[in-house]
This record gives structure tokens, sequence and C-alpha cells, in this order.
């Protein structure tokens, strides 16, 4: 949606009478402006016909993957080239479905675009986010392909030591597939992708018009993908190694976190959440560049914290959050996920999240 149409969007949903001819006088311009704009607004699905019937239900739009994670719990300390006594878990995953399950906890009306095998599963996938409350209609379902798996491995610590990702059919998210889920993309009051697609698929996004978009870049190799279009996206949240890639600085202390944070935001980004792990986070946007403190959290699994964060601050986003409470937000989503076995943490609800954040002292 553009600047324009949600200017005049706002006015009918004041007043569902108002005219063209009132609405041309409010924003001075043209009354035939006006008319294309809400021709565009009802076939963009704003507006559901005569009367100005407005379409309410907004809905936040996930790009990304989904698969099966199988993560390795060992019991004592992890010892490399030798067996471990421990415990395997399967979960769902993948960092675009993990987003989007964690705002469907979080109350928020989410569809995720993504592709699943016609096997064990992607069944199990498409009937879980059924159950959830993710909207999986647009995603893309093959029989000539298999289910992403996640293989995982984690220390002692619950850190990961070592992972093995086959994610080879989110290639088939490509340009023409995407191109023609254009209005669902358009319609989108947020829109986040993850670097799973393919680059050409995230070079196309960015230059959809009216969309804010949000990123995760997943991991040092597939950051590579965005680092010349970094700028182009609203929101992004690295870790200390991505944010390197994307900028060419070291980020070894908090101050190159934070000279790391400026050169995202001179390229053009609006918000910059670079996540320095235990040691917290640094804020970056046009009203500073701040660092946030993370609480002691015992973790029993680091998997997941991440879509967790990301989560909390597109919900912290369409309630109107400001940067710094946005942080807190998603630094206390993230909390919920590392203290839970689980890569989605079944206690992640706005009222849990709301309650950790005064328990963690970060009100």
């Amino acid at each position: 949606m553009t600047n324009r149409e949600r200017e005049i969007l706002d006015l009918i949903k004041k007043n569902p009478f108002i005219s063209q001819d009132e609405i041309a006088t409010k924003l001075d311009i043209a009354r035939s402006s006006v008319a294309v704009h809400i021709t565009n607004l009802m076939k963009k699905g704003y507006i559901l016909g005569k009367g100005y019937i407005i379409n309410e239900d907004e809905y936040v739009l996930v790009i990304g993957g989904a698969n099966v994670d199988i993560q390795g719990f060992p019991k004592n300390k992890l010892k490399f080239k030798d067996s471990n006594p421990g415990v395997l878990n399967m979960s769902l995953g993948g960092v675009g479905r993990n987003i989007a399950e964690n705002l469907a906890r979080l109350n928020v009306n989410v569809k995720l675009i993504t592709a699943v095998g016609e096997d064990m599963y992607g069944t199990k996938i498409m009937e879980h986010s059924k159950n959830i409350g993710i909207d999986m209609t647009e995603s893309l379902v093959l029989s000539s392909a298999n289910t992403s798996t996640y293989l995982s491995i984690l220390d002692e610590n619950g850190d990961m030591a070592v992972a093995l990702s086959c994610m080879d059919i989110c290639e088939k998210l490509d340009v023409s597939f995407i191109k023609s889920k254009k209005s669902i993309v358009e319609n989108s009051r947020v829109c986040v992708v993850d670097t799973n697609i393919p680059k050409e698929t995230l070079e196309y996004l960015v230059e959809v018009q009216g969309i804010e978009l949000f990123l995760d870049t997943v991991s040092t190799a597939k950051a590579q993908k965005v680092k010349d279009i970094i700028g182009k996206f609203h929101t992004i949240k690295p870790n200390r190694y991505e944010a390197e890639i994307l900028t060419g600085i070291s980020v070894d202390n908090v101050d190159k976190a934070k000279k790391a944070c400026d050169v995202l935001l001179e390229k053009g980004v609006e918000r910059v959440f670079l996540s320095l792990s235990e040691d917290g986070v640094v804020c970056g946007s046009k009203e500073g560049i701040f660092k946030l403190d993370m609480p002691k959290v015992q973790v029993l699994n680091a998997t997941g914290a991440g879509d967790a964060f990301l989560a909390g601050l597109v919900y912290s986003y369409l309630n109107d959050y400001k940067v710094e409470d946005s942080a807190k937000f998603a630094m206390t989503s993230a909390a919920i996920a590392l203290s839970s076995k689980d890569t989605i943490s079944n206690k992640m609800t706005v009222q849990n999240v709301n309650t950790k954040v005064k328990e963690m002292g970060l009100c």
C-alpha cells in the first residue's frame, strides 16, 4: 500500500460515507486521482465494494523456510569425533515458519509462504500450521521434492555446536512463483523474509512498493545474499557475525557494534537490532544508537531464540512501540524461547511476555 492509499483509507475508515470530492479537498489532490487510488485499493482488497466496505483483516506475511528440526542434547560435556550419550528431539522448524508460529502465538494474523514436499514432514507442517492459526494456503506443495530438514547438535550449555541443513526446496520460491502472489505481498501490513529464499527473490521483493520489509539474515553465509540491497529493508536483526558480513566491520566490542549500526542506518535501514547474544542488543534508528543489556537467563535451547526476537519486533511495530520498548519486548520473547527445550515455547503469549518484561527488570 502506498502512503497516499493509506491516507485515503484512513479517511474512509473515519467516515465510510465520505465523497471522492471531500477526500480530494482534504488531501489537496485531484478527484480523478482519488478515483484511481480507490480503484487500486479495491484491487488490492482493502475496499471490498461500493459504499467503501473496508476489509479490516490486516495480516503479516512471512516468506521463508519451513523444515523439521532434529536436535541432539548431550548429557555431559560434548566430545567431538565420539559417540555422546544424549537425548534426541524432533520438532517443526525453519526460520520463516518459526517466526510465523511465534507471531500466531502472539495473536497476530499471519500468512506463511514457504515450500514443502508432499511427504510425512510436509503434511505435519501443514496440519500443525492450520491448528496453531498460520495460514499456509498460498504456500508451494511439491510432489517432486523433500521437505527441508535441519539437524543440530547442542553443547552442554545449550548452544549449537554444529548443524547440517538440507533446504534445497526453498530454491523453488523463485521470482516467478512470488510474482504470482504479488497481491498477497502488497496487501500485507508487514512482510517478513529470511535469507533461505533465493537471492533473486529477495532482490525482487525489495522493489515491491508500499510494503514494510523485515529481514532475518539467518547466517553469515546466507547474509551475503542481501549485502548489496540491505538498505532497502525497514528492520533487520543480524548477530555480530552477520553484521560483519553486511558492513565489513569486525564487531568484537560494543563500540564497533554501534559503528556497524551506524553504517547500516546510513545505507538506508530504518531500524537495526544487532544481537550480541548474552551481552545484549545494540539498537539503531533515527532516534539514536544505544545498547540494552540482556538479563541472565537459564538457557535450555538456543535454537529459535532469534526467531522469537524477530516476532517480538514485528508485534511491537504493529502496536506502535518505540524502538527501546520494541527491543525489550523482543529480548523478553527471546528469553522465553531460550528457557524452553522446544524450538517454539508454548509459553509464548503476549501476557507472558509482558509479565516477564517486569520480572526481568526491563520495564
